[in-house]
């Protein structure tokens, strides 16, 4: 099973079709070995065209078999293969194997810092007699990553490098989500020896030892060579995509920050360009990342003036409306937005005005049963008959009945909506310990219920992730919740629906909540649990929406925000903003030129509320607010007023 996955995995996302080159045509290859500075030899395979000719290599470091690779020359895209972005006209490839896997299994050392290997693969590929001395690197996930470990290092002859779906941090968030564990991917991992479920089992909380190792594999300053990211909106982590291409753009060498770019397609993790994705299809995002891909190779490695610089900085996919759309500054953006909420009402209706009466929902959650996993982001090679992606919902997920369904009304016009989405319930449980899963989907004209993406909550991580935040349920007591989904450019059309699916599991991407207050992934014991869910009575439970432009659903009446300069000017502007020291207050200064009510507040590059400066009445005059730098990790970053006329934003970076 393992060596069929690794074949299929080769085949989707490296398969070597050279477009100029007839179908089934084979590039010639042969086997090198690369020393490394301890000693040890990595395996790889060279393939060229013409070693008489010294021309720019691109490097892919791969655990999955450089072997596999070779099958792949001749397998057509309509047959599973997909091209590295490569021409053997105009480049030289390297395929090699990771130290410790496969061809390179000898070179096995324990804890070694595969992005020497990386550097020391460089600089010997850049004094061999068929390299012009300038290499760029390519490869998605964990052929991602070990470009990042490469690039810290700063080998000279690196040029430039083409990380896909793949951040460089490694966190807590990467295996857990909203506290919960997530089941089939960290164990899926661990079958590809990437991972080691155990050691991530024995830290189930945001702890210290989650901190350091964040810290440690931030390479974000030591980043000295451009980067085009490529990421998918059906992936496992796009807002993890996006944070590493702000933090490029703002921590990264000054001499490259401004040359990095980011393109995020409708893709999911192992069909990045591909048309199908789970039961859609996006034929004008067919093989977008590997053009652009190429056209960045084509720049930085063989300098062509090719339109590459003046391209934007982000190109992402607006799904829905199914169009390419640009923008220098993602973070502006978002923060330009309007925040709009989607109540939830008994019999199931999502609407834009909160229920008067108070009424209460009833799941009725047993661990032996739990609601299953069908479609979204999943990372599950070894398990027959997996789907992952869009898939509809009704007949698995929503026909049972420990599933809630919140429905709009059919939308009388397009809801387009950018960034992040969140959903603020209130809950209660007769156990001490149980989990709210939210599923958001699409649901079309026909009736299928497209799932988009889904999240889920811990009930003893309310309050926050680390230690000291746990806390157990009281039986019966009432308790905020906010699951927290990717985010998206997502537009839902006239006649379309939108959906939330409320569920207490979804296994197995996420681990079960076995109901009980003991110590984290300890026990089998199991309880049954009745979570009740509450509407009405000034209760929350809403669904919060990022809505871009003039989009509004039905007859909304709420505030709507506008960018100062636009349509309308706000009454408060930002007179000064002081430059953000490392620690510390910072003033800000506002001026009021009528009295209003204002929001003000700061959000990050996805859009995502980090402090709330204000939220009041403002008097007309000068006024002065402060905020605590050390409350922000180093990152982009929007001060963001907004009042009933518009929104003013002031981006900075800390």
């Amino acid at each position: 099973m393992l060596r069929s996955y690794r074949f299929d995995i080769i085949c989707r996302v490296a398969a070597f079709l050279v477009a100029i080159a007839p179908v089934g045509a084979q590039e010639r290859y042969r086997e090198v070995s690369i020393p490394t500075r301890d000693g040890q030899v990595l395996a790889a395979d060279l393939y060229s065209s013409d070693t008489t000719v010294a021309r720019p290599t691109i490097l892919v470091q791969t655990p999955y078999n450089k072997n596999a690779y070779r099958i792949g020359v001749s397998i057509p895209p309509e047959a599973g293969g997909r091209p590295i972005p490569w021409d053997s006209a105009q480049y030289n490839l390297v395929v090699l194997d990771w130290r410790g896997f496969n061809g390179s299994r000898d070179a096995a050392t324990s804890g070694y810092d595969r992005g020497l290997d990386g550097y020391d693969a460089v600089e010997w590929i850049a004094a061999q007699p068929w390299s012009n001395g300038r290499v760029g690197t390519w490869g998605p996930s964990a052929l991602g990553l070990i470009q990042f470990q490469t690039a810290r290092h700063a080998p000279p002859h690196l040029v430039c490098a083409v990380p896909l779906v793949k951040d460089f941090k490694t966190k807590y968030t990467d295996f857990y989500y909203g506290g919960e564990y997530r089941r089939e991917h960290v164990e899926s991992l661990g079958a590809l020896g990437l991972a080691s479920p155990a050691l991530i089992l024995s830290r189930p909380t945001n702890d210290a030892a989650w901190a350091i190792a964040e810290r440690n594999s931030d390479v974000a300053e030591e980043i000295n060579v451009p980067m085009l990211l490529i990421g998918g909106w059906y992936d496992h982590y796009p807002d993890d995509v996006m944070r590493a291409f702000a933090d490029l753009r703002t921590s990264s060498s000054a001499a490259v920050r401004l040359r990095h770019k980011l393109l995020m397609g409708p893709w999911m993790h192992e069909r990045v360009g591909r048309v199908d994705q789970g039961i859609l299809s996006y034929p004008n995002a067919a093989g977008a990342a590997d053009s652009l891909a190429l056209m960045f190779f084509d720049r930085m490695l063989r300098e062509l003036d090719n339109g590459y610089d003046a391209l934007p900085a982000v190109r992402y996919y607006q799904m829905g409306t199914d169009e390419w759309r640009a923008t220098d500054d993602w973070a502006h953006l978002v923060a330009a937005t309007t925040t709009t909420s989607l109540h939830l009402h008994p019999y199931g209706t999502l609407e834009t005005t909160a229920p008067v009466a108070g009424t209460a929902s009833t799941i009725r959650y047993d661990p032996r049963d739990p609601s299953p996993t069908f479609g979204g982001a999943r990372l599950a090679p070894f398990t027959a008959g997996v789907v992952s992606g869009p898939q509809d919902q009704r007949e698995v997920v929503e026909s049972r009945t420990d599933a809630l369904t919140f429905t709009t009304a059919p939308l009388e016009r397009d809801l387009e909506t950018v960034g992040d989405i969140a959903v603020e319930l209130t809950v209660s449980s007769d156990r001490e310990d149980s989990d709210i899963a939210i599923r958001l989907c699409d649901v079309l004209p026909d009736g299928r219920s497209v799932l988009l993406t889904q999240g889920i909550h811990r009930l003893r991580f309310r309050n926050g992730l680390t230690p000291r935040d746990t806390a157990a349920m009281t039986p019966g007591a009432l308790e905020r919740v906010t699951v927290q989904l990717q985010t998206m450019a997502m537009t839902w059309r006239a006649g379309h629906r939108l959906r939330i699916i409320v569920t207490s599991s979804n296994y197995p991407q996420y681990e079960r909540n076995l109901n009980v207050s003991a110590p984290l992934y300890e026990g089998d014991d199991t309880l049954v649990a009745t979570n009740r869910l509450y509407m009405g009575d000034g209760i929350v439970a809403r669904v919060l929406l990022r809505v871009a432009g003039t989009s509004r659903i039905g007859d909304e009446s709420a505030e709507r925000d506008g960018v100062a300069g636009g349509r309308e000017s706000s009454s408060v502007t930002i007179a000064g903003l002081a430059p953000i020291p490392a620690r510390g207050a910072v003033p800000v200064e506002l001026s009021v030129a009528a009295t209003t009510h204002a929001a003000i507040d700061i959000v990050d590059m996805l859009g995502r509320v980090r402090i709330v400066l204000f939220d009041g009445t403002l008097e007309s005059g000068p006024r002065s607010l402060r905020f605590d730098a050390d409350e922000l990790p180093a990152g982009a970053y929007a001060l963001r007023v907004r009042t009933p006329q518009a929104t003013v934003v002031r981006m900075f970076t800390r």
